[in-house]
């Protein structure tokens, strides 16, 4: 007997102000409704300033454990990558929010305070790359070995800083990001976790890198344990 494939569901022609609302109330059942009617594939850039307003409350639910969000960003990518291509700052913070959303857990302090109060929650935050948590973050003998002069000395010249910018690649930033995002979910100190919070705020510049205090403290970290074994 022949069966009749089973024909996907049409593109159907949704209102605006139903688009907004579904997006602002990013739940398993919004989600489910958005990909069924294909709405990903009709979004058009008159949205993306709609979008754009959403994302602080987007990171609010991320810190509050909504996985939602991160599934939600991924579909965004996937099916309208150009609403925000090139806008170099958006694609940080929707990277950041889809990887707080991702982690499971809830934040133990307010997001906003941190964020009205950046610069205080980063100072000695370069510390947290002492962490056991980030040895999980290798970098190899080889792309350290030639900033050895450099990091012995404790002075690193223009050439050392542009190319530890290189050392900084998306896999490897996204999964120093993702132990940030563990560590304000669920480390036991406070002032760790809205510390931790704090270094994926100031990441958002990915030009910025190659010269923050907390990567600089992370690779410092990575030579002297290979000088230390070497010295056994």
């Amino acid at each position: 007997m022949h069966h009749p494939e089973r024909k996907q569901p049409a593109s159907v022609a949704i209102h605006p102000e139903l688009k907004r609302v579904l997006f602002a109330n990013p739940t398993s059942e919004s989600l489910n409704i958005m990909i069924e009617y294909q709405l990903f594939d009709q979004l058009k850039p008159s949205l993306t300033e709609d979008i754009l307003k959403l994302l602080p409350y987007w990171e609010y639910l991320a810190c509050q454990g909504n996985e939602t969000v991160e599934v939600l960003i991924r579909h965004l990518s996937k099916h309208s990558p150009e609403l925000f291509a090139g806008n170099k700052l958006v694609e940080a913070n929707l990277l950041r929010i889809r990887i707080l959303a991702a982690t499971p857990g809830i934040f133990s302090f307010p997001p906003l305070e941190i964020q009205e109060h950046l610069t205080q929650f980063l100072d000695t935050a370069d510390i947290l790359a002492d962490l056991p948590q980030f040895e999980v973050i290798a970098f190899p003998l080889e792309e350290i070995k030639p900033l050895s002069s450099d990091l012995s000395r404790f002075r690193l010249t223009p050439h050392s800083r542009r190319y530890i910018r290189n050392l900084f690649h998306p896999e490897r930033c996204e999964a120093i990001l993702s132990v940030l995002a563990y560590i304000a979910k669920h480390y036991p100190l406070l002032r760790t976790c809205r510390q931790a919070y704090a270094l994926m705020l100031s990441l958002d510049d990915a030009d910025s890198w190659g010269q923050h205090p907390f990567c600089l403290r992370l690779i410092a970290n990575r030579f002297w344990d290979y000088q230390s074994r070497t010295n056994e």
